[in-house]
């Protein structure tokens, strides 16, 4: 019994070692035929083809000696109405997991992918009916796998296409690893870049991506200007699927140079570096967009900008058409086609400060702005012989619509403010010096000089003018200046009881009204802004001639010629 026994176990020995022999010696070869088989790729095409929710078809097969799957590429297209567009790679190696089979899973621990392109579109519930009919599953179905596992998918040549509004975002040459979460797929990347129409090309430094039937989630992107030496702009977004079309969007953005996301009419005369925070949503719809945020401008400048070189021309002064931001901010808000800014605050050149509010129609280019202003340079809006006489600022208030960025075209209107103005080197300053034979008004310092304008296509309307020296003289009334720059209007100049004694009845007769300590005369003004002609000269010798003695005097001292240039505003200097 026992000899038997021993017989039996020698006999299962030898079959046993027969059989491991007639496996190591044969079945490699029957395996590799069968992956490099077309009912191997067929079945792992309708298994991939059916996880991914694509018409795929794997090319050539090989077994590699490690037991995972060559293959030279993978095309597919996505079935109708679903997010995944396309797929296709090219030289895709994965290694295959016998035992997932027990478990009822194709699963596939590792993919490596030498280049892919991946492409998601937009789903449309009304083309899922064309999707493919999945035939029924043959008698031994039970004994297959139904499920697609993967572990990680890693790609260091990849193309991803996403639909963003309108138009597409695509990343380019991104290294790419994917992890299947559920039926869906989570992306992790770095390097490449990402390319959108009408914007600048940006280097990818990190993203996260989560892809599901309902929503494509971006969890970050951080990108970054070619020249920067860190990320500028991280982005974070949810874009909705199917029904839902809705998109929640912010940004976070640091010391972006803004140029190249400006519209080109703007981005001419507009630089700087951007920084802030930005929201941007839609209903599910895709409309009623909504947004706000906080951004900053450093180190920018306007430059090239017909306005600049309007007020350049005007003043005489080139520098003018350049002008430096040091720091502008604004809170703003989106609603619709219309950006709304409730705090702009601008500091500028040497002490030009603006506060205030405006609005812009992204659609139409129509803008509206209300400001405050202070310290901006005289001769920004002066004729050069009056500016190079001045020393101070202009303050005030605007309230100004316009379109696109011709703003000199615009309309609106404001009040207007000298602050701490001195009045030197003007040719009636001269006169009063020479003809009061002392320096009281070689220099004034104004306690009051402001008005109220406005401008539209008629021209510059100065109303409210009050411009006040206690004790020495005064200047109101209203003036207009003409497109042609041709001037009208009437003022009230004003002098002390003191400085008339030279006029006969001066105090009842030319300067007749009283008021603020000084005597007042009303003057009509013509001629052109940088000729301005008065009637006061043929008043004041109306009045002389009455008094033929009191004429004869101021004619020895002169009076015909100082008379004749009273209210001309050249240097003192300059006469002979």
């Amino acid at each position: 019994m026992l000899r038997k026994l021993l017989i039996v176990l020698l006999a299962l020995a030898l079959l046993a070692g027969a059989a491991t022999f007639a496996a190591r010696q044969y079945l490699p070869g029957l395996l590799s035929q069968w992956v490099a088989g077309p009912a191997f790729n067929r079945m792992l095409s309708q298994a991939v083809s059916h996880a991914l929710k694509v018409e795929g078809q794997f090319g050539p097969l090989e077994l590699q000696p490690d037991v995972s799957v060559m293959a030279e590429n993978f095309t597919s297209k996505g079935w109708p109405g679903q997010a995944i567009g396309s797929l296709d790679a090219t030289r895709a190696r994965g290694w295959f997991d016998p035992w997932g089979v027990l478990r009822g899973e194709w699963r596939v621990p590792r993919i490596d992918i030498d280049r892919a392109e991946f492409r998601v579109v937009n789903p449309d519930n009304m083309l899922k009916a064309l999707d493919p009919v999945i035939p029924p599953k043959p008698w031994y179905a039970f004994l297959m796998p139904s499920q697609f596992v993967c572990g990680w998918i890693e790609c260091p040549d990849m193309t991803i296409e996403l639909p963003l509004g309108a138009q597409n975002v695509r990343g380019e040459k991104l290294h790419i690893g994917a992890t299947m979460i559920g039926k869906n797929f989570k992306y992790f990347g770095k390097g490449g870049r990402v390319v959108y129409p009408q914007y600048p090309v940006m280097d990818v430094d990190a993203l996260e991506v989560y892809v599901t039937r309902e929503i494509i989630d971006i969890g970050y992107i951080y990108l970054r200007e070619p020249q920067s030496p860190r990320s500028n702009l991280q982005l974070a977004m949810r874009l909705g699927q199917h029904a839902d079309k809705s998109i929640k969007a912010s940004a976070k953005i640091d010391r972006l140079d803004i140029v190249p996301f400006l519209p080109a009419d703007v981005a001419k005369v507009l630089a700087g570096k951007l920084s802030g925070t930005l929201e941007y949503a839609t209903d599910t719809s895709g409309k009623n967009i909504t947004g706000g945020g906080k951004v900053s401008l450093l180190d920018g400048g306007l430059r090239d900008w017909a306005y600049l070189d309007h007020l350049a021309k005007r003043s005489g002064n080139p520098s003018f058409k350049h002008l430096t931001i040091n720091e502008a901010s604004i809170d703003y808000t989106l609603e619709g086609d219309v950006i709304r800014v409730s705090d702009l605050a601008i500091r500028a050149g040497d002490r030009i400060n603006l506060t205030g509010r405006g609005s812009w129609h992204t659609q139409t280019s129509a803008a509206t702005l209300a400001l405050e202003v202070s310290g901006v340079p005289l001769g920004a809006y002066l004729p050069p012989n009056i500016a190079g006489s001045l020393r101070g600022a202009i303050g005030g208030t605007v309230e100004w619509s316009w379109q696109g960025t011709d703003i000199a075209k615009g309309k609106g209107g404001g009040t207007l403010s000298l602050q701490e103005t001195k009045l030197s080197g003007f040719r009636f300053q001269a006169f009063l010096d020479r003809f009061f034979k002392n320096r009281t008004y070689a220099e004034i310092d104004l306690s009051q000089a402001g008005c109220s304008w406005r401008q539209d296509h008629t021209g510059l309307h100065l109303d409210k003018i009050n411009v006040l020296a206690p004790g020495q003289a005064g200047l109101r009334g209203s003036v207009h200046i003409s497109p042609g720059g041709a001037l009208s209007g009437t003022i009230l100049a004003g002098l002390p009881e003191s400085s008339l004694k030279w006029l006969p009845d001066a105090t009842t007769t030319v300067f007749a009204r009283s008021e603020d300590g000084l005597h007042w005369c009303s003057i009509e003004v013509s001629g052109t802004e940088h000729k301005p002609e008065t009637d006061f000269t043929a008043r004041v010798l109306r009045q002389l001639e009455k008094h033929p003695i009191a004429l004869a005097e101021l004619a020895v001292r002169g009076i015909s010629w100082w008379l004749g240039d009273i209210l001309h505003t050249k240097p003192a200097e300059e006469e002979g």
